[in-house]
Parts: structure tokens; C-alpha cells; sequence
């Protein structure tokens, strides 16, 4: 929606791979209890760290007003995503009947 890079990883897999690309143009975002240490980690590569004591799911509507913010400002809508269809099709699909699927359910 805004076209900015994102991904989640574990808090402290931040050590393993994340951190090697972290700079100061990176916003380091900690949902969750902060690990101790990890915002000293990310604060030496530059990148800008932000951690809240909110509730987990508080912090991610923050984060998706963010992004919606930001596709404002890049004049993006983000009702309408570009090169993504209305409905994924998938061909040879797996569709259980009804009591196919409450057995797999009960099982």
C-alpha cells in the first residue's frame, strides 16, 4: 500500500540477518515486550528504533495508520494497490464438502 519495504521477524532474530541491513534510513519497530540489549543493537547501526509498552495489537493498528500516512504522502491510495487482482484463484484447489472438512476439523 505505501511501498515501503517491510518485514517481522522474532526479536532477537534480529542479530541473524536483519541487522546487516539496518541503517540510518531504517525504522526498527519492537511490538511486543522490548528484548533487553536489542534496542542498543539496532541504535549502533544508526537505524531509528521505536518500541511502545502498548498492547501488541494496539501497535500494529499504529503501524498500519502509519503506512497509510505514508502512502498519503507519497499520493499512493491505499484502497487501490497496484497489480493486485480482487480474488486468487487457485487452479486445482483442494474444496472439501462440508462434512469433509468438519472431519478434518474434529480430527
Amino acid at each position: 500500500m505505501a511501498r515501503a519495504w517491510t518485514e517481522s521477524y522474532a526479536a532477537m532474530e534480529y542479530r541473524h540477518g536483519p541487522i546487516t541491513i539496518s541503517d540510518r534510513a531504517s525504522l526498527v519497530c519492537c511490538i511486543g515486550p522490548e528484548p533487553s540489549g536489542l534496542r542498543d543493537e539496532v541504535e549502533s547501526t544508526g537505524a531509528l528504533f521505536a518500541a511502545d509498552a502498548i498492547d501488541p495489537v494496539a501497535a500494529l493498528v499504529r503501524a498500519q495508520r502509519l503506512a497509510v500516512a505514508l502512502a498519503a504522502r507519497r499520493g499512493l491510495n491505499p484502497d487501490r494497490p497496484r497489480h493486485i487482482s480482487r480474488s486468487v484463484i487457485l487452479a486445482g484447489a483442494f474444496r472439501p464438502t462440508v462434512s469433509e472438512a468438519t472431519r478434518i476439523l474434529r480430527s
